[in-house]
Protein backbone atom coordinates (compact mmCIF):
# COMPACT_ATOMS: atom_id res chain seq x y z
CA UNK A 1 0.00 0.00 0.00
CA UNK A 2 1.03 3.62 -0.51
CA UNK A 3 3.15 5.33 2.11
CA UNK A 4 1.34 8.12 3.87
CA UNK A 5 2.13 11.43 2.25
CA UNK A 6 1.46 13.69 5.23
CA UNK A 7 4.00 16.51 4.98
CA UNK A 8 4.59 19.87 6.58
CA UNK A 9 2.85 22.75 4.80
CA UNK A 10 6.21 24.23 3.81
CA UNK A 11 8.10 20.99 3.13
CA UNK A 12 10.96 21.68 0.71
CA UNK A 13 10.88 20.11 -2.73
CA UNK A 14 13.67 17.65 -3.38
CA UNK A 15 15.10 16.83 -6.80
CA UNK A 16 16.18 13.19 -7.02
CA UNK A 17 17.43 13.40 -10.62
CA UNK A 18 20.96 12.07 -11.05
CA UNK A 19 23.75 13.29 -13.30
CA UNK A 20 23.31 10.50 -15.83
CA UNK A 21 21.76 9.91 -19.24
CA UNK A 22 22.42 13.49 -20.27
CA UNK A 23 21.23 15.34 -17.15
CA UNK A 24 23.47 18.13 -15.87
CA UNK A 25 23.26 20.24 -12.74
CA UNK A 26 24.01 23.96 -12.50
CA UNK A 27 24.03 26.25 -9.47
CA UNK A 28 23.42 29.98 -9.79
CA UNK A 29 23.45 31.52 -6.33
CA UNK A 30 20.47 30.16 -4.37
CA UNK A 31 18.98 28.58 -7.50
CA UNK A 32 19.83 25.03 -8.60
CA UNK A 33 18.80 23.90 -12.07
CA UNK A 34 18.76 20.42 -13.57
CA UNK A 35 18.53 20.43 -17.34
CA UNK A 36 18.67 17.89 -20.13
CA UNK A 37 18.22 18.29 -23.85
CA UNK A 38 19.60 19.90 -26.96
CA UNK A 39 18.89 22.82 -29.24
CA UNK A 40 18.75 26.42 -28.12
CA UNK A 41 18.29 25.61 -24.43
CA UNK A 42 21.85 26.12 -23.18
CA UNK A 43 21.04 29.48 -21.60
CA UNK A 44 17.89 28.27 -19.85
CA UNK A 45 19.60 27.78 -16.47
CA UNK A 46 20.75 31.41 -16.33
CA UNK A 47 17.31 32.61 -17.39
CA UNK A 48 15.72 30.55 -14.60
CA UNK A 49 18.15 31.99 -12.07
CA UNK A 50 17.11 35.46 -13.19
CA UNK A 51 13.44 34.82 -12.40
CA UNK A 52 11.90 36.90 -9.59
CA UNK A 53 12.43 35.62 -6.06
CA UNK A 54 8.96 34.03 -6.16
CA UNK A 55 8.30 33.24 -9.83
CA UNK A 56 4.74 33.22 -11.11
CA UNK A 57 3.20 30.63 -13.40
CA UNK A 58 2.96 33.34 -16.05
CA UNK A 59 6.66 34.12 -15.79
CA UNK A 60 7.62 30.46 -16.15
CA UNK A 61 5.22 30.05 -19.06
CA UNK A 62 6.85 33.00 -20.85
CA UNK A 63 10.32 31.58 -20.21
CA UNK A 64 9.42 28.13 -21.52
CA UNK A 65 7.64 29.55 -24.54
CA UNK A 66 10.85 31.28 -25.54
CA UNK A 67 12.93 28.09 -25.59
CA UNK A 68 13.65 26.19 -28.78
CA UNK A 69 14.75 22.57 -28.80
CA UNK A 70 13.98 19.41 -26.86
CA UNK A 71 14.37 19.64 -23.11
CA UNK A 72 13.36 18.81 -19.58
CA UNK A 73 14.04 21.07 -16.61
CA UNK A 74 13.80 20.89 -12.83
CA UNK A 75 14.75 23.84 -10.63
CA UNK A 76 14.63 24.91 -7.00
CA UNK A 77 15.04 28.29 -5.37
CA UNK A 78 14.19 29.95 -2.05
CA UNK A 79 10.65 28.81 -1.31
CA UNK A 80 9.84 27.54 -4.81
CA UNK A 81 10.50 24.78 -7.31
CA UNK A 82 9.26 23.82 -10.72
CA UNK A 83 9.74 21.14 -13.38
CA UNK A 84 8.93 21.35 -17.08
CA UNK A 85 9.03 19.34 -20.28
CA UNK A 86 9.00 20.43 -23.91
CA UNK A 87 5.98 20.48 -26.25
CA UNK A 88 6.22 16.75 -27.03
CA UNK A 89 7.48 15.55 -23.65
CA UNK A 90 10.55 14.07 -25.30
CA UNK A 91 12.15 13.66 -21.86
CA UNK A 92 9.71 12.61 -19.11
CA UNK A 93 9.67 14.22 -15.66
CA UNK A 94 7.60 12.92 -12.72
CA UNK A 95 6.88 13.98 -9.15
CA UNK A 96 5.27 12.52 -6.03
CA UNK A 97 4.39 13.65 -2.54
CA UNK A 98 6.50 11.85 0.05
CA UNK A 99 6.11 11.95 3.84
CA UNK A 100 8.93 14.53 4.01
CA UNK A 101 7.81 16.60 1.04
CA UNK A 102 7.48 16.51 -2.75
CA UNK A 103 10.17 14.79 -4.82
CA UNK A 104 10.88 15.42 -8.53
CA UNK A 105 12.57 12.70 -10.56
CA UNK A 106 12.95 11.72 -14.20
CA UNK A 107 12.51 8.08 -13.18
CA UNK A 108 8.84 7.49 -12.38
CA UNK A 109 9.46 3.88 -11.38
CA UNK A 110 12.03 5.06 -8.85
CA UNK A 111 9.36 7.23 -7.21
CA UNK A 112 6.92 4.31 -7.15
CA UNK A 113 9.50 2.11 -5.46
CA UNK A 114 10.33 4.88 -3.00
CA UNK A 115 6.63 5.01 -2.07
CA UNK A 116 6.48 1.23 -1.81
CA UNK A 117 3.67 0.97 -4.35
CA UNK A 118 2.27 -2.42 -5.29
CA UNK A 119 -0.54 -3.82 -7.44
CA UNK A 120 -3.23 -2.82 -4.96
CA UNK A 121 -2.20 0.84 -5.46
CA UNK A 122 -2.73 0.76 -9.24
CA UNK A 123 -5.49 2.78 -10.91
CA UNK A 124 -7.75 0.16 -12.58
CA UNK A 125 -8.83 2.56 -15.35
CA UNK A 126 -5.22 3.51 -16.17
CA UNK A 127 -4.23 -0.16 -16.04
CA UNK A 128 -7.05 -1.08 -18.39
CA UNK A 129 -6.07 1.62 -20.87
CA UNK A 130 -2.46 0.51 -20.75
CA UNK A 131 -3.46 -3.11 -21.30
CA UNK A 132 -5.71 -2.24 -24.23
CA UNK A 133 -3.50 0.33 -25.99
CA UNK A 134 -0.03 0.08 -24.47
CA UNK A 135 -0.38 3.50 -22.81
CA UNK A 136 -2.62 5.46 -20.47
CA UNK A 137 -4.96 8.33 -21.34
CA UNK A 138 -3.88 11.96 -20.85
CA UNK A 139 -1.83 12.49 -17.66
CA UNK A 140 -2.97 9.32 -15.89
CA UNK A 141 -0.25 7.02 -14.58
CA UNK A 142 -0.43 3.41 -13.49
CA UNK A 143 -0.20 4.66 -9.89
CA UNK A 144 -2.11 7.87 -9.03
CA UNK A 145 0.44 8.68 -6.30
CA UNK A 146 3.04 9.35 -9.02
CA UNK A 147 2.43 12.27 -11.38
CA UNK A 148 3.84 12.74 -14.88
CA UNK A 149 4.03 15.95 -16.84
CA UNK A 150 2.23 15.88 -20.17
CA UNK A 151 3.52 17.51 -23.35
CA UNK A 152 3.84 21.27 -22.99
CA UNK A 153 3.36 21.24 -19.21
CA UNK A 154 5.12 22.36 -16.04
CA UNK A 155 4.45 21.93 -12.34
CA UNK A 156 5.05 24.81 -9.91
CA UNK A 157 5.59 24.49 -6.16
CA UNK A 158 5.61 27.46 -3.80
CA UNK A 159 5.74 27.61 0.00
CA UNK A 160 2.60 26.17 1.52
CA UNK A 161 1.22 24.74 -1.73
CA UNK A 162 1.14 21.39 -3.42
CA UNK A 163 2.40 21.20 -6.96
CA UNK A 164 0.10 22.96 -9.44
CA UNK A 165 0.06 21.63 -12.99
CA UNK A 166 0.10 24.20 -15.82
CA UNK A 167 -0.04 23.80 -19.60
CA UNK A 168 1.95 26.32 -21.65
CA UNK A 169 1.57 24.62 -25.04
CA UNK A 170 -1.17 22.55 -26.67
CA UNK A 171 -1.00 21.01 -30.13
CA UNK A 172 -4.35 22.03 -31.66
CA UNK A 173 -4.96 20.46 -35.08
CA UNK A 174 -8.69 21.05 -34.50
CA UNK A 175 -8.20 24.84 -34.54
CA UNK A 176 -10.78 26.57 -36.71
CA UNK A 177 -8.67 29.62 -37.62
CA UNK A 178 -6.47 27.84 -40.16
CA UNK A 179 -5.22 30.14 -42.93
CA UNK A 180 -6.46 29.62 -46.48
CA UNK A 181 -4.85 26.52 -47.95
CA UNK A 182 -3.21 26.55 -51.36
CA UNK A 183 -1.13 23.48 -52.17
CA UNK A 184 0.86 25.43 -54.78
CA UNK A 185 2.14 27.69 -51.99
CA UNK A 186 2.19 25.14 -49.20
CA UNK A 187 4.46 22.61 -50.97
CA UNK A 188 7.44 24.96 -51.44
CA UNK A 189 6.90 26.37 -47.95
CA UNK A 190 7.05 22.87 -46.47
CA UNK A 191 10.13 21.99 -48.54
CA UNK A 192 11.93 25.13 -47.39
CA UNK A 193 11.01 24.54 -43.75
CA UNK A 194 12.06 20.88 -43.89
CA UNK A 195 15.48 21.71 -45.34
CA UNK A 196 15.99 24.45 -42.77
CA UNK A 197 15.23 22.05 -39.90
CA UNK A 198 17.53 19.31 -41.27
CA UNK A 199 20.29 21.84 -41.95
CA UNK A 200 20.02 23.22 -38.42
CA UNK A 201 20.16 19.68 -37.02
CA UNK A 202 23.25 18.73 -39.04
CA UNK A 203 25.10 21.92 -38.13
CA UNK A 204 24.34 21.31 -34.46
CA UNK A 205 26.09 17.94 -34.46
CA UNK A 206 29.52 19.59 -34.24
CA UNK A 207 31.01 17.10 -36.68
CA UNK A 208 29.66 13.98 -35.01
CA UNK A 209 28.25 11.20 -37.16
CA UNK A 210 24.50 10.96 -37.68
CA UNK A 211 23.22 7.37 -37.68
CA UNK A 212 19.77 6.71 -39.15
CA UNK A 213 17.72 3.49 -38.96
CA UNK A 214 16.55 3.59 -42.58
CA UNK A 215 13.29 1.97 -43.67
CA UNK A 216 11.31 1.86 -46.91
CA UNK A 217 8.94 4.57 -45.68
CA UNK A 218 9.01 8.31 -46.14
CA UNK A 219 10.27 9.67 -42.84
CA UNK A 220 13.76 8.24 -42.39
CA UNK A 221 14.23 8.59 -46.17
CA UNK A 222 13.41 12.29 -45.79
CA UNK A 223 16.16 12.72 -43.21
CA UNK A 224 18.94 11.07 -45.24
CA UNK A 225 17.88 12.48 -48.61
CA UNK A 226 17.63 16.03 -47.25
CA UNK A 227 21.04 15.62 -45.60
CA UNK A 228 22.51 14.49 -48.93
CA UNK A 229 20.83 17.37 -50.77
CA UNK A 230 22.41 19.77 -48.28
CA UNK A 231 25.85 18.20 -48.80
CA UNK A 232 26.39 16.36 -45.50
CA UNK A 233 28.62 13.30 -45.76
CA UNK A 234 29.00 12.11 -42.16
CA UNK A 235 25.90 9.91 -42.18
CA UNK A 236 25.52 6.15 -41.76
CA UNK A 237 22.41 4.03 -42.08
CA UNK A 238 21.25 0.59 -41.07
CA UNK A 239 18.28 -1.75 -41.42
CA UNK A 240 17.23 -4.99 -39.78
CA UNK A 241 14.72 -7.80 -39.91
CA UNK A 242 14.41 -11.00 -41.88
CA UNK A 243 17.08 -11.35 -44.61
CA UNK A 244 15.60 -10.38 -47.95
CA UNK A 245 12.73 -8.35 -46.53
CA UNK A 246 11.58 -5.49 -48.73
CA UNK A 247 12.17 -2.83 -46.07
CA UNK A 248 15.85 -3.77 -45.94
CA UNK A 249 16.30 -4.11 -49.71
CA UNK A 250 14.70 -0.72 -50.32
CA UNK A 251 16.75 0.82 -47.50
CA UNK A 252 19.95 -0.55 -49.07
CA UNK A 253 19.02 0.87 -52.48
CA UNK A 254 18.28 4.31 -50.98
CA UNK A 255 21.59 4.41 -49.09
CA UNK A 256 23.54 3.29 -52.17
CA UNK A 257 22.01 6.01 -54.34
CA UNK A 258 22.76 8.64 -51.70
CA UNK A 259 26.30 7.38 -51.20
CA UNK A 260 25.87 6.58 -47.51
CA UNK A 261 27.19 3.50 -45.71
CA UNK A 262 24.55 0.88 -44.96
CA UNK A 263 24.58 -2.13 -42.68
CA UNK A 264 22.04 -4.91 -42.10
CA UNK A 265 21.35 -6.70 -38.81
CA UNK A 266 19.47 -10.02 -39.21
CA UNK A 267 16.64 -10.35 -36.70
CA UNK A 268 14.50 -13.42 -36.04
CA UNK A 269 12.66 -14.81 -33.00
CA UNK A 270 15.79 -16.59 -31.76
CA UNK A 271 17.80 -13.35 -31.81
CA UNK A 272 15.07 -11.50 -29.92
CA UNK A 273 14.44 -14.33 -27.42
CA UNK A 274 18.08 -14.06 -26.40
CA UNK A 275 17.72 -10.30 -26.03
CA UNK A 276 14.56 -10.54 -23.94
CA UNK A 277 16.32 -12.94 -21.57
CA UNK A 278 19.23 -10.54 -21.03
CA UNK A 279 20.06 -8.26 -18.11
CA UNK A 280 20.27 -5.39 -20.63
CA UNK A 281 16.61 -5.80 -21.52
CA UNK A 282 15.57 -5.75 -17.86
CA UNK A 283 17.76 -2.72 -17.12
CA UNK A 284 16.43 -0.81 -20.13
CA UNK A 285 12.83 -1.53 -19.12
CA UNK A 286 13.55 -0.23 -15.67
CA UNK A 287 15.13 2.95 -17.05
CA UNK A 288 12.40 3.57 -19.62
CA UNK A 289 9.42 2.91 -17.33
CA UNK A 290 7.30 6.05 -17.24
CA UNK A 291 4.29 4.34 -15.58
CA UNK A 292 2.34 5.58 -18.60
CA UNK A 293 3.42 3.29 -21.42
CA UNK A 294 5.01 -0.01 -22.25
CA UNK A 295 8.67 0.84 -23.02
CA UNK A 296 9.39 1.31 -26.73
CA UNK A 297 11.08 -1.79 -28.13
CA UNK A 298 12.28 -0.88 -31.60
CA UNK A 299 16.04 -1.26 -32.18
CA UNK A 300 18.01 -1.65 -28.94
CA UNK A 301 19.74 -5.02 -29.65
CA UNK A 302 20.39 -4.06 -33.27
CA UNK A 303 22.28 -0.94 -32.23
CA UNK A 304 24.21 -2.97 -29.67
CA UNK A 305 25.40 -5.26 -32.49
CA UNK A 306 26.46 -2.30 -34.61
CA UNK A 307 28.25 -0.64 -31.69
CA UNK A 308 30.12 -3.86 -30.90
CA UNK A 309 31.59 -4.09 -34.39
CA UNK A 310 32.48 -0.38 -34.51
CA UNK A 311 29.95 0.65 -37.15
CA UNK A 312 28.33 3.12 -34.73
CA UNK A 313 30.97 5.30 -33.00
CA UNK A 314 30.59 6.13 -29.32
CA UNK A 315 29.91 9.81 -30.06
CA UNK A 316 27.40 9.16 -32.86
CA UNK A 317 23.98 10.83 -32.74
CA UNK A 318 20.92 8.67 -33.52
CA UNK A 319 18.00 9.98 -35.52
CA UNK A 320 14.96 7.95 -36.52
CA UNK A 321 12.09 9.17 -38.68
CA UNK A 322 9.40 9.53 -36.08
CA UNK A 323 6.95 10.76 -36.72
CA UNK A 324 6.40 12.35 -40.07
CA UNK A 325 3.70 9.84 -40.93
CA UNK A 326 1.59 10.92 -37.96
CA UNK A 327 2.04 14.66 -38.23
CA UNK A 328 1.43 14.71 -41.99
CA UNK A 329 -1.94 12.95 -41.69
CA UNK A 330 -1.32 9.29 -42.47
CA UNK A 331 -2.93 8.14 -39.21
CA UNK A 332 -6.32 9.77 -39.82
CA UNK A 333 -8.72 6.82 -40.00
CA UNK A 334 -11.33 6.55 -42.79
CA UNK A 335 -14.22 7.55 -40.51
CA UNK A 336 -12.47 10.88 -39.83
CA UNK A 337 -11.57 11.69 -43.44
CA UNK A 338 -15.00 13.04 -44.37
CA UNK A 339 -16.62 15.78 -42.27
CA UNK A 340 -19.86 14.46 -40.74
CA UNK A 341 -23.21 15.98 -41.62
CA UNK A 342 -26.52 15.98 -39.81
CA UNK A 343 -25.03 15.25 -36.36
CA UNK A 344 -25.12 17.46 -33.28
CA UNK A 345 -21.96 18.18 -31.30
CA UNK A 346 -22.53 15.37 -28.79
CA UNK A 347 -23.01 12.80 -31.53
CA UNK A 348 -19.89 14.01 -33.30
CA UNK A 349 -17.87 13.84 -30.09
CA UNK A 350 -19.06 10.28 -29.52
CA UNK A 351 -18.08 9.40 -33.10
CA UNK A 352 -14.58 10.84 -32.58
CA UNK A 353 -14.11 8.96 -29.30
CA UNK A 354 -15.35 5.73 -30.91
CA UNK A 355 -12.84 6.16 -33.75
CA UNK A 356 -9.99 6.57 -31.25
CA UNK A 357 -11.14 3.55 -29.28
CA UNK A 358 -11.53 1.31 -32.33
CA UNK A 359 -8.12 2.20 -33.75
CA UNK A 360 -5.91 2.31 -30.68
CA UNK A 361 -7.52 0.25 -27.88
CA UNK A 362 -7.39 -3.19 -29.46
CA UNK A 363 -4.22 -4.92 -28.29
CA UNK A 364 -6.35 -7.72 -26.82
CA UNK A 365 -9.78 -8.57 -28.21
CA UNK A 366 -10.65 -10.26 -24.89
CA UNK A 367 -10.52 -6.87 -23.15
CA UNK A 368 -12.95 -5.11 -25.51
CA UNK A 369 -16.10 -5.42 -23.41
CA UNK A 370 -18.91 -2.81 -23.22
CA UNK A 371 -17.70 -1.90 -19.72
CA UNK A 372 -14.14 -1.39 -20.96
CA UNK A 373 -15.36 0.75 -23.84
CA UNK A 374 -17.32 2.89 -21.40
CA UNK A 375 -14.26 3.40 -19.19
CA UNK A 376 -11.99 4.33 -22.10
CA UNK A 377 -14.62 6.61 -23.64
CA UNK A 378 -15.00 8.50 -20.37
CA UNK A 379 -11.22 8.91 -20.07
CA UNK A 380 -10.87 10.12 -23.66
CA UNK A 381 -13.77 12.55 -23.32
CA UNK A 382 -12.22 14.06 -20.18
CA UNK A 383 -8.83 14.35 -21.90
CA UNK A 384 -10.32 16.24 -24.84
CA UNK A 385 -12.24 18.52 -22.48
CA UNK A 386 -9.10 19.32 -20.48
CA UNK A 387 -7.42 20.49 -23.70
CA UNK A 388 -10.45 22.55 -24.72
CA UNK A 389 -10.87 20.30 -27.75
CA UNK A 390 -14.59 20.33 -28.44
CA UNK A 391 -16.42 19.91 -31.77
CA UNK A 392 -17.04 23.23 -33.47
CA UNK A 393 -16.74 23.10 -37.26
CA UNK A 394 -17.25 19.53 -38.59
CA UNK A 395 -14.36 20.20 -40.98
CA UNK A 396 -12.03 20.13 -37.97
CA UNK A 397 -13.32 17.02 -36.19
CA UNK A 398 -10.33 15.04 -37.48
CA UNK A 399 -8.13 17.35 -35.41
CA UNK A 400 -9.62 16.08 -32.16
CA UNK A 401 -8.80 12.55 -33.26
CA UNK A 402 -5.24 13.64 -34.10
CA UNK A 403 -4.86 15.43 -30.77
CA UNK A 404 -5.77 12.30 -28.80
CA UNK A 405 -3.12 10.28 -30.62
CA UNK A 406 -0.57 13.07 -30.14
CA UNK A 407 -1.17 13.35 -26.41
CA UNK A 408 -1.11 9.63 -25.76
CA UNK A 409 0.35 7.22 -28.33
CA UNK A 410 2.89 9.58 -29.87
CA UNK A 411 4.16 11.44 -26.80
CA UNK A 412 4.01 8.50 -24.37
CA UNK A 413 5.06 5.56 -26.54
CA UNK A 414 6.57 6.49 -29.91
CA UNK A 415 8.63 9.53 -28.96
CA UNK A 416 10.01 7.94 -25.81
CA UNK A 417 11.84 5.47 -28.01
CA UNK A 418 14.62 8.00 -27.56
CA UNK A 419 15.25 6.31 -24.19
CA UNK A 420 16.89 3.48 -26.18
CA UNK A 421 19.57 5.81 -27.48
CA UNK A 422 20.13 7.39 -24.08
CA UNK A 423 20.40 4.00 -22.44
CA UNK A 424 23.12 3.09 -24.97
CA UNK A 425 24.99 6.34 -24.29
CA UNK A 426 24.03 8.34 -27.37
CA UNK A 427 22.49 11.71 -28.09
CA UNK A 428 19.47 11.78 -30.39
CA UNK A 429 17.62 14.15 -32.70
CA UNK A 430 13.96 14.33 -33.77
CA UNK A 431 13.74 16.88 -36.60
CA UNK A 432 10.21 15.89 -37.59
CA UNK A 433 9.00 16.87 -34.12
CA UNK A 434 10.59 20.32 -34.31
CA UNK A 435 8.17 22.91 -32.96
CA UNK A 436 8.21 24.70 -36.31
CA UNK A 437 6.94 21.47 -37.90
CA UNK A 438 4.20 21.19 -35.28
CA UNK A 439 3.18 24.79 -35.94
CA UNK A 440 3.14 24.22 -39.71
CA UNK A 441 1.04 21.05 -39.68
CA UNK A 442 -1.29 22.33 -36.97
CA UNK A 443 -2.52 24.82 -39.57
CA UNK A 444 -2.93 22.34 -42.45
CA UNK A 445 -6.59 21.41 -43.07
CA UNK A 446 -7.99 17.98 -43.75
CA UNK A 447 -7.58 18.38 -47.53
CA UNK A 448 -3.81 18.59 -47.16
CA UNK A 449 -3.52 15.71 -44.70
CA UNK A 450 -5.67 12.87 -46.01
CA UNK A 451 -3.36 10.43 -47.74
CA UNK A 452 -0.42 12.65 -46.71
CA UNK A 453 -1.31 14.68 -49.78
CA UNK A 454 0.86 17.70 -48.98
CA UNK A 455 3.77 15.83 -47.38
CA UNK A 456 4.03 13.07 -50.00
CA UNK A 457 3.55 15.54 -52.84
CA UNK A 458 6.30 17.79 -51.51
CA UNK A 459 8.75 14.92 -51.23
CA UNK A 460 8.05 13.60 -54.71
CA UNK A 461 8.31 17.08 -56.23
CA UNK A 462 11.55 17.93 -54.39
CA UNK A 463 13.05 14.47 -55.09
CA UNK A 464 16.05 15.16 -52.86
CA UNK A 465 18.85 12.77 -53.64
CA UNK A 466 16.84 11.25 -56.49
CA UNK A 467 15.22 8.63 -54.24
CA UNK A 468 11.57 9.64 -54.36
CA UNK A 469 10.19 9.05 -57.83
CA UNK A 470 11.35 5.54 -58.68
CA UNK A 471 12.03 3.88 -55.30
CA UNK A 472 8.79 2.40 -53.88
CA UNK A 473 7.39 3.45 -50.51
CA UNK A 474 6.44 0.72 -48.07
CA UNK A 475 5.94 -2.14 -50.54
CA UNK A 476 5.52 -5.44 -48.69
CA UNK A 477 6.89 -8.94 -49.08
CA UNK A 478 6.21 -11.92 -46.84
CA UNK A 479 9.28 -13.24 -45.03
CA UNK A 480 10.59 -15.78 -44.21
CA UNK A 481 10.05 -17.47 -47.57
CA UNK A 482 9.33 -20.86 -45.97
CA UNK A 483 6.15 -19.55 -44.39
CA UNK A 484 4.49 -18.55 -47.68
CA UNK A 485 3.15 -22.00 -48.70
CA UNK A 486 1.96 -22.66 -45.14
CA UNK A 487 0.19 -19.30 -45.07
CA UNK A 488 -1.43 -19.89 -48.48
CA UNK A 489 -2.64 -23.31 -47.34
CA UNK A 490 -4.01 -21.82 -44.13
CA UNK A 491 -5.81 -19.09 -46.04
CA UNK A 492 -7.42 -21.66 -48.33
CA UNK A 493 -8.56 -23.77 -45.40
CA UNK A 494 -10.11 -20.73 -43.73
CA UNK A 495 -11.96 -19.57 -46.87
CA UNK A 496 -15.30 -21.13 -45.79
CA UNK A 497 -15.02 -19.48 -42.37
CA UNK A 498 -14.71 -15.92 -43.67
CA UNK A 499 -12.12 -13.15 -43.75
CA UNK A 500 -12.21 -12.30 -40.05
CA UNK A 501 -11.63 -15.90 -38.98
CA UNK A 502 -8.63 -16.09 -41.30
CA UNK A 503 -7.06 -12.88 -39.98
CA UNK A 504 -7.65 -13.96 -36.38
CA UNK A 505 -5.85 -17.24 -36.93
CA UNK A 506 -3.17 -15.67 -39.13
CA UNK A 507 -2.24 -13.40 -36.21
CA UNK A 508 -2.18 -16.37 -33.85
CA UNK A 509 -0.33 -18.90 -36.00
CA UNK A 510 1.84 -16.98 -38.47
CA UNK A 511 2.55 -13.41 -37.31
CA UNK A 512 5.12 -14.62 -34.76
CA UNK A 513 7.44 -15.64 -37.62
CA UNK A 514 6.60 -12.73 -39.95
CA UNK A 515 7.08 -9.72 -37.65
CA UNK A 516 9.96 -7.54 -38.81
CA UNK A 517 11.08 -6.85 -35.25
CA UNK A 518 10.06 -10.24 -33.81
CA UNK A 519 8.42 -8.47 -30.85
CA UNK A 520 6.22 -11.47 -30.02
CA UNK A 521 9.35 -13.48 -29.24
CA UNK A 522 9.18 -12.14 -25.69
CA UNK A 523 7.05 -15.28 -25.15
CA UNK A 524 7.42 -18.77 -26.69
CA UNK A 525 5.62 -19.51 -29.95
CA UNK A 526 3.58 -22.27 -28.33
CA UNK A 527 2.11 -19.68 -25.96
CA UNK A 528 1.09 -17.40 -28.82
CA UNK A 529 -0.34 -20.27 -30.89
CA UNK A 530 -2.38 -21.61 -27.99
CA UNK A 531 -3.71 -18.27 -26.79
CA UNK A 532 -7.34 -17.36 -27.51
CA UNK A 533 -7.46 -13.82 -26.13
CA UNK A 534 -6.90 -12.22 -29.53
CA UNK A 535 -3.47 -10.55 -29.37
CA UNK A 536 -3.22 -7.89 -32.08
CA UNK A 537 0.56 -8.17 -32.54
CA UNK A 538 3.80 -8.36 -30.57
CA UNK A 539 3.15 -5.19 -28.59
CA UNK A 540 0.24 -6.97 -26.89
CA UNK A 541 2.66 -9.51 -25.47
CA UNK A 542 5.15 -6.77 -24.60
CA UNK A 543 2.42 -4.94 -22.70
CA UNK A 544 1.35 -8.03 -20.78
CA UNK A 545 4.99 -8.64 -19.78
CA UNK A 546 5.37 -5.01 -18.67
CA UNK A 547 2.22 -5.03 -16.52
CA UNK A 548 3.36 -8.29 -14.92
CA UNK A 549 6.47 -6.51 -13.58
CA UNK A 550 4.07 -4.50 -11.43
CA UNK A 551 2.02 -7.55 -10.37
CA UNK A 552 -0.81 -6.82 -12.81
CA UNK A 553 -2.47 -9.01 -15.42
CA UNK A 554 -2.92 -8.13 -19.10
CA UNK A 555 -5.93 -5.93 -18.26
CA UNK A 556 -4.22 -4.02 -15.47
CA UNK A 557 -5.77 -5.96 -12.58
CA UNK A 558 -3.82 -7.23 -9.58
CA UNK A 559 -2.56 -10.79 -9.87
CA UNK A 560 -3.65 -12.57 -6.69
CA UNK A 561 -2.95 -10.98 -3.32
CA UNK A 562 0.84 -11.02 -3.40
CA UNK A 563 2.86 -7.83 -3.45
CA UNK A 564 5.38 -7.85 -6.22
CA UNK A 565 8.74 -6.06 -6.30
CA UNK A 566 9.26 -4.09 -9.51
CA UNK A 567 13.00 -4.06 -8.92
CA UNK A 568 12.93 -7.85 -8.97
Amino acid sequence: MTLAAEKPATAPVKIAIREEFGWRRESHGPVTVWIKGHGKVASAAKAIAALPSLPSAGGIEALLGGLDGFFAIAATGPGWAFAAVDWVRSIPVAWADMPDGPVIDDQAARLADRLGLGPEDADPDAGLALGMAGYTVDVATLFPAVNQLGPGEFVLFTDGTSGARHRYYTYRPWRADKPAYDVARAEPQLAELTLAIIDDMMRGLDGRMLVVPLSAGRDSRLIVSAARHLGYDNVRTFAYGRPGNHEALTSKAIAARLGYDWRFVPVDPGFMRQHYASADWRAYNRFADSLQSVPFVQDLPQIQVLKADGYIPEDAVLCNGNSGDYISGLHIVPSMRTPPSGLDEQARLEMIVAAIYDKHFALWQALRSPEAKGSIAAQLTASLARAGAAPADPEDDYGLYEYAEFQDRQCKYVITGQRIYEYLGHDWRMPLWDKAYLDFFEAIPLAGKVGQKLYAGMLETADWGGVWQDVPVNAKTIRPAWIRPLRWAGKALHAPLGREAWHRNERRLFRYWMEGGSHSAIVPYRQVAADRRGARHGIAWQTEAYLATWGLDFGGRAIGNQRRSHAG
